[in-house]
């Protein structure tokens, strides 16, 4: 099992995915209630009012809410963190099932494919070059030909990856907040 599957199927990672897509919610929704807010000067002065009043009763309501407080997260950090796993599960299966994140394993296993072959041709052809030398330099130039060629395909994959890369990362973006 390799490293990258072992980390995104973990609980923490989909915890963590959760806690982003709902952040990215949160930011959302946020924007857009701010965006029709209009406040006016005569309700800041009665909220002002009416702060400075509950001020002065703050120091005997903030022992009762803490003692409150605390009993309540207990309960609801067990419940906020299911409920973080499974919305970052849910995220993280959006996201993998998308056509551009598939496009982007396949173009990246082509990349790792190319980029091996490109070592075995390499590796080959300084052999070959090797015992080559003493003879003729036509196959030297040939090993040489074709190791450029791999290394050509395999940084043109590379390209396709990065562009197929950026495009996952566009609709993955897209996949969040929901």
């Amino acid at each position: 099992m390799s490293v990258t599957k072992t980390i995104t199927t973990s609980k923490p990672f989909y915890v963590v995915a959760g806690a982003g897509d709902l952040a990215v919610k949160a930011v959302r929704e946020g924007t857009d209630r701010l965006a029709s807010l209009r406040i006016e000067r005569k309700d800041v002065e009665t909220t002002i009012s009416a702060l400075q009043s509950e001020t002065k009763a703050f120091p005997a309501k903030a022992q009762t809410v803490a003692v409150t407080l605390a009993a309540d997260v207990a309960g609801v950090v067990g419940t906020g963190y299911d409920e973080l796993l499974g919305r970052g599960r849910s995220v993280v299966t959006r996201i993998r099932r998308q056509k551009s994140s598939q496009d982007l394993k396949q173009q990246s296993t082509t990349t790792v494919r190319r980029s091996k072959a490109t070592v075995t041709t390499a590796k080959k052809a300084a052999a070959d070059t090797r015992s080559s030398a003493r003879g003729t330099a036509t196959t030297a130039k040939k090993r040489a030909t074709a190791t450029k060629k791999t290394a050509k395909s395999a940084a043109t994959s590379a390209r396709k990856t990065t562009s197929t890369a950026r495009k996952a990362t566009a609709a993955g973006a897209s996949k969040t907040g929901r």
